[in-house]
């Protein structure tokens, strides 16, 4: 009886430290929710943390100047040409698909099996 007598008197003092560890846990998370203007911080609705915003001391956004235009080029000979291709060769023709065969079947055992199908 000796061991069980000393394992409870050990969980007995560990339960004590894990109280006085939550209960000075509570009292830090108390003095900073009373240092907060709100008194609790606020949350979103995917939980970050909301900033309180001042109310008046917020000046509305400056108005947005247009930009101007850039000026029209006009169609003269002497504006330059677009710029030819670089490479000079004929456009490419798009390659087409090389249709596949599948695996042929040798003596009854597919190269390819079913990962899903239960082997027979």
């Amino acid at each position: 009886m000796g061991f069980m007598d000393k394992a409870k008197q050990m969980a007995e003092q560990a339960q004590q430290k894990i109280d006085d560890a939550q209960k000075q846990f509570n009292e830090s998370q108390g003095q900073k929710s009373a240092g907060s203007p709100g008194g609790a911080q606020r949350f979103d609705d995917h939980g970050r943390p909301v900033a309180d915003a001042p109310v008046a001391a917020e000046a509305p956004p400056a108005p947005v100047e247009s930009v101007p235009a850039a000026p029209a080029v006009p169609d003269s000979p002497e504006a330059p040409a677009p710029p030819a291709d670089p490479a000079g060769a004929e456009p490419v023709a798009p390659v087409e698909p090389v249709p596949v065969e599948p695996a042929p079947v040798k003596d009854g055992v597919d190269a390819n099996p079913d990962p899903f199908k239960p082997l027979q």
